[in-house]
């Protein structure tokens, strides 16, 4: 098999040989997944795949009919992103072994159409959810689940920036911590609220390792699921606290450069994504942001204005306004 695949053949070897779907998985993962960002990630996604029964058919035995049918299938279970992404996996897989492990007879077999996504979670905490969640958080055994949630919502901070978190990158007299290698590539540097430095002094305190957060991911993930499920919340996930803290750093009153500061998005369209202020609070903001005085308050001062014959004089005849303000014209 390896000879008539750096042969660079163009016509189906013996099918005898040739990788079956699970053993390409196995060949792209200790040779592809290694140097991808979201390798942990995808590294479970192959494991999921390889036990699905189309991985045990050969590679040119599988057609767009069995993805049709996975598709159909799997849209049942998950969300339209998630089957976009197993998709993405297998299309990406036969790219490669078709241009890099000599198998150019290969046709991709997941060209189907596109899977429309939904332009983003809005999910948060309704308040008697939130009651709920944070009784059983307050219940969970482990007190680094605890503080984890707490700080992911105060920082916005995603699972695996918080897990990998190392005591060199705190800086308590800056009060910044520093996430490595982050989903965009790069290093960001996030400036501490108060309640966030006390989390990070009192770990710093409690122990001497190096990793911040000492819990792996799958306890995490283990622990998270417990709590949903004794809190009676459906469809709410461990990354839905970063929209949740991103949308309480906006209603704490923090421009848009600074939140994009702390939460690392590169782009507004992005940021925006994550945001899902109350109307509400909005409502509250703008009163509390209300001018006192000034031109914002001449149409409030007009119509307080008494008798009611005043205010119609004002409004037939510029005379009445102050000479300092130009009254609005319809454009031509």
């Amino acid at each position: 098999m390896e000879a008539q695949l750096f042969a660079g053949i163009d016509t189906v070897p013996d099918l005898s040989a040739e990788l079956t779907l699970s053993e390409a998985l196995d060949k792209y993962k200790e040779e592809e997944s290694p140097n991808k960002k979201g390798s942990v990630q995808e590294m479970r996604r192959i494991e999921a795949w390889k036990k699905h029964p189309l991985a045990k058919l050969k590679l040119s035995l599988l057609t767009p009919q069995h993805f049709l049918a996975y598709r159909k299938e799997r849209l049942k279970k998950v969300a339209k992103n998630t089957v976009r992404l197993d998709l993405s996996l297998i299309s990406v897989l036969f790219k490669v072994a078709a241009d890099e492990w000599g198998m150019p007879y290969l046709k991709n077999p997941v060209s189907l159409r596109k899977l429309s996504v939904s332009k983003g979670r809005d999910r948060r905490l309704k308040d008697e959810e939130g009651t709920r969640f944070e009784r059983e958080l307050l219940k969970c055994r482990n007190v680094m689940v605890r503080l984890i949630v707490a700080f992911a919502v105060h920082t916005a901070a995603r699972q695996g920036e918080i897990l990998r978190l190392q005591r060199a990158d705190i800086n308590l007299k800056r009060r910044t911590v520093i996430f490595r290698d982050t989903k965009n590539g790069d290093d960001r540097a996030v400036p501490l609220s108060r309640d966030a430095l006390v989390i990070i002094e009192g770990l710093l305190n409690h122990h001497d390792g190096e990793q911040v957060f000492p819990i792996t991911r799958d306890a995490l993930v283990s622990a998270w699921r417990r709590i949903l499920q004794r809190a009676e919340i459906k469809n709410f996930r461990f990354h839905d606290l970063r929209h949740e803290g991103t949308t309480r750093l906006f209603e704490r009153g923090l421009t848009t450069m600074e939140v994009q500061k702390i939460t690392g998005h590169k782009t507004l369209s992005m940021l925006l994504r994550y945001t899902q202020m109350n109307v509400d609070h909005v409502v509250d903001r703008l009163d509390a942001t209300e001018p006192a005085k000034g031109l914002d308050r001449i149409a409030v001062a007009a119509f307080a204005m008494k008798p009611a014959a005043e205010a119609a004089a004002c409004a037939e005849t510029e005379e009445a306004l102050p000479k300092t303000v130009v009254p609005f014209r319809a454009r031509r």
